[in-house]
């Protein structure tokens, strides 16, 4: 199965590719491709986990994460702010649930890279495929 990891050691030519990136590269693949692998079960801990337990990787996607977070809680609030002001449009609805799931599945993820960083154990993130089932496909 084709993923982040895949691909960039297929790009880079080497496993050790993390050492060639920069910070903004890490929060960017990270935003593009990395958190939607991670919720749709694309990557195998088993063999990638090694990745996340690279100071450099975890705290770039904790950066990143964290700023997904904010970013999907401001436009959930303001959703929910504009729907009290002016309720009965369907299209704030909807998007005041896709932002209420983005909400949810970014705080599930920087949990359990934040419980990675603490313990070191990469087996915290192999559920969250399970966890965020119903609200998967909103990433």
């Amino acid at each position: 199965m084709s993923n982040y990891f895949t691909s960039s050691i297929q790009r880079y030519g080497a496993e050790d590719f993390i050492q060639s990136l920069r910070p903004e590269d890490i929060q960017r693949s990270a935003k593009e491709r990395i958190f939607r692998e991670m919720v749709k079960g694309k990557i195998d801990y088993t063999q990638f986990g090694q990745y996340y337990l690279d100071g450099k990787f975890l705290a770039n996607l904790i950066v990143a994460c964290d700023n997904e977070l904010t970013n999907n809680v401001v436009i959930a609030n303001a959703l929910i702010e504009y729907d009290i002001n002016h309720p009965g449009h369907i299209e704030i609805i909807h998007n005041r649930t896709r932002y209420s799931y983005l909400v949810n599945i970014y705080q599930v993820l920087l949990d359990r890279l934040k419980a990675v960083e603490v313990t070191g154990n990469v087996g915290v993130l192999t559920d969250i495929p399970y966890v965020l089932n119903g609200i998967k496909q909103y990433i």
